[in-house]
């Protein structure tokens, strides 16, 4: 592994080589993309369905389809897969899926995917050292993990709260996991707060989630769901008006939600459709607040430990105890 870092150095490494080959990619500089990719994948092995990936999108833009047909096949030798809709939908892929050995590869990968998705994950649980006040769901990002949810949601373990960090068991590869679908993401949280003791499971409950975690976090405090909510803190959420049917504003308007959304103001991944999601649902009557944080982009507030405290406080004090 040339000397790096065991499972947090390849993620280190993983993350800056994505960053830059996304810089590339916008940039049209797709050969200088190619070469980044081929020069970090073999040091990053943890990561060699998304590397494989990135390698095969890059080489089919480039002309070599074969090439990344070829790709695709080593890692899957490797014990590579991703779920379908990465190698059907993804149209940087569309010469790879007109070669013949296309088929039986997504076959495989299909087969993979099928019995590896949808597997739980104990959840990250932290607690205060007195009484807690509380319980936060903490839900991660696209591509992120309930180990990093549990250091960036850390502070509301300071402000009297456990802090339970759910691993999405929803993967389009072995390391991305993300929360496509909200029934089954509630369906992961609801066996996450199985997990606390019976005494905390009464609690008043608070969502908070990054990005596509966000999104759900907000679904999840409209939901019907039987342990629900009684607010939410999202920050950069992937939210969108399409997400918002008549049915979830329902719920918005009978006020029993409130909300706290943070954005960048130069987060272009999410807006503007965030600021028009948020406007129904402050069109229907609920309480829920936008900020918008001056040079910031698709992340976390630098102050955010700081400043997250008050917003618990600002959702715990018409927080309701659960029945037990």
């Amino acid at each position: 592994m040339d000397g790096q870092a065991g499972e947090a150095g390849q993620e280190a490494l993983y993350r800056a080589l994505d960053e830059t080959v996304s810089r590339l990619y916008g940039e049209g500089r797709l050969a200088d993309a190619l070469k980044v990719v081929e020069d970090e994948a073999p040091r990053i092995p943890s990561r060699r369905a998304d590397t494989a990936h990135l390698a095969a999108c890059l080489l089919t833009l480039t002309g070599r389809a074969e090439d990344a047909l070829a790709e695709l096949r080593a890692a899957l030798a490797d014990g590579a897969w991703w779920s379908p809709a990465i190698l059907v939908d993804d149209d940087d892929l569309a010469a790879v899926r007109d070669l013949e050995g296309f088929a039986p590869l997504l076959r495989e990968s299909t087969a993979r995917h099928a019995n590896a998705t949808g597997v739980t994950l104990p959840p990250v649980v932290r607690r205060p050292p007195g009484t807690p006040r509380g319980v936060l769901v903490a839900l991660h990002g696209a591509d992120q993990d309930a180990a990093l949810a549990a250091e960036q949601w850390a502070a509301a373990v300071d402000a009297g709260l456990v802090l339970v960090a759910v691993d999405s068991s929803q993967r389009s590869t072995p390391r991305y996991r993300s929360w496509p679908d909200t029934d089954l993401a509630v369906r992961d949280i609801t066996a996450s707060l199985a997990e606390l003791a019976e005494a905390e499971r009464v609690l008043p409950l608070l969502a908070a989630g990054f990005s596509a975690g966000a999104r759900v976090a907000v679904l999840w405090a409209l939901s019907d769901a039987a342990a629900r909510p009684s607010g939410f803190l999202a920050v950069a959420p992937a939210l969108t008006p399409d997400h918002l049917d008549g049915e979830w504003r329902a719920v918005a308007a009978q006020g029993a939600v409130r909300g706290r959304i943070l954005v960048g103001e130069e987060d272009t991944d999410v807006t503007p459709e965030v600021y028009d999601a948020h406007a129904l649902l402050a069109d229907a009557g609920s309480d829920v607040t936008l900020e918008t944080i001056p040079g910031l982009g698709h992340d976390f507030p630098a102050d955010f430990a700081r400043v997250l405290p008050a917003l618990v406080e600002s959702l715990l004090g018409v927080a309701r105890p659960r029945g037990r």
